[in-house]
């Protein structure tokens, strides 16, 4: 992420030749809130999942399904987007770093089904096989580390389609 940062930032302070935006280049910020906003809301009920056990396999494939949309709304925004990666500076900034949290995101929708089903298992089987606490604490990890990234790809959402 601080490579993309850097990227943004140093090539808007550079602008050679002005292409910094070469013709229209902006994205749509209505589907990019609705890109952050799932990906926070499905952080947010992954983290409500972790503080409550019983709810911990309904809460993880909410946000799994959820995180799931936000990866398909991105690609949607690629097929709707009026410009490509060689759009200038921005737009190269915009389609790696965009194209890398999808690809990370669905990195983290591995982890998050193998905690949930593992704890669905372990749930269904009375955990006789495995320690509450250690699919518990996977379970925790998980919920803690979404969130942490759903604070990036809100930071992301900040310097794409704000600044």
């Amino acid at each position: 992420m601080a490579s993309f940062v850097f990227a943004y930032f140093y090539l808007q302070a550079l602008n050679t030749n002005h292409n910094w935006k070469v013709g229209n280049v902006s994205p749509s910020g209505g589907l990019g809130v609705a890109i952050m906003a799932v990906f926070a809301l499905s952080a947010i009920i992954m983290w409500i999942g972790a503080r409550r056990p019983g709810d911990s396999v309904a809460n993880g494939v909410v946000a799994i399904g959820l995180a799931l949309l936000g990866v398909v709304l991105q690609f949607f925004q690629y097929s709707t987007l009026g410009f490509g990666p060689s759009s200038g500076g921005y737009a190269s900034v915009f389609f790696g770093w965009t194209s890398l949290t999808a690809i990370s995101v669905i990195g983290c929708l591995y982890w998050m089904e193998t905690v949930v089903v593992t704890l669905w298992r372990a749930q269904k089987n009375g955990f006789a096989d495995t320690r509450e606490d250690l699919v518990r604490a996977g379970y925790g990890a998980c919920a803690m580390f979404w969130a942490y990234f759903a604070a990036l790809i809100f930071v992301e959402y900040i310097i794409l389609y704000i600044v």
